[in-house]
């Protein structure tokens, strides 16, 4: 009977963080934190002006197609999110390489005291995508709260995928760097110089879409 409990609270729990939206705009949840209205994307018209790929040159120099982005305006069932997506490689023109880093950056607002989009993100790196390889903390020094969770694989390429992820007021930021190298060849990213990238971005972001 005890386990049955634990896997039904286990499943109320993961379906309050469907993407859904209530017909207030609220994030779907069961629990609430008060988001002051502090952050707007009122101004942004490109998402990937709220970031800065540039850092990412130094272990792949050459864009991998054009960066994309996605405004989603609020609305009164939704209250409005960001994404933009880049990429490099290491390849030169019409040749292929194993040598890529891409970095996404994921903004979702909230409106009233609807529980924070980060709370579905924090759940997903730290606990849905746990395992072998992995390994997460608390980030301190950014917004209310925050987390940065990191994943290696390695094969016959060094794989690194390094997520930092923020809630402040109104606002969850969250910004992914995925790194790939071919293992005969360097250099491969510290997790320190990854950390140092995601959380540059963050405070791009966040400084990016605070109210005026």
């Amino acid at each position: 009977m005890t386990a049955l409990v634990l896997v039904l609270g286990l499943g109320v729990a993961a379906g309050g963080w469907i993407r859904g939206r209530d017909n207030g705009g609220h994030a779907a949840g069961a629990a609430s934190v008060s988001a002051s209205p502090s952050y707007s994307m009122a101004a942004v018209t490109d998402a990937c002006d709220l970031v800065d790929p540039k850092p990412l040159t130094k272990w792949s120099p050459n864009p991998k197609g054009p960066p994309t982005h996605e405004e989603t305006r609020p609305t009164t069932d939704d209250a409005g999110s960001l994404s933009c997506d880049v990429a490099y490689t290491s390849a030169t023109r019409g040749g292929y390489s194993f040598d890529t880093i891409a970095m996404s950056l994921e903004v979702e607002f909230t409106d009233g005291t609807a529980p924070p989009f980060y709370d579905h993100w924090k759940h997903l790196d730290t606990v849905t995508r746990a395992g072998p390889g992995t390994s997460t903390g608390a980030v301190t020094d950014l917004g209310a709260q925050g987390y940065w969770s990191s994943a290696i694989a390695d094969s016959l390429t060094v794989q690194r995928a390094y997520v930092v992820c923020v809630q402040d007021g109104n606002v969850s930021v969250r910004v992914k760097i995925d790194l790939s190298r071919d293992d005969t060849r360097g250099p491969v990213a510290s997790w320190a110089e990854l950390d140092s990238i995601a959380r540059s971005q963050i405070r791009l972001a966040l400084t990016g879409l605070k109210r005026k």
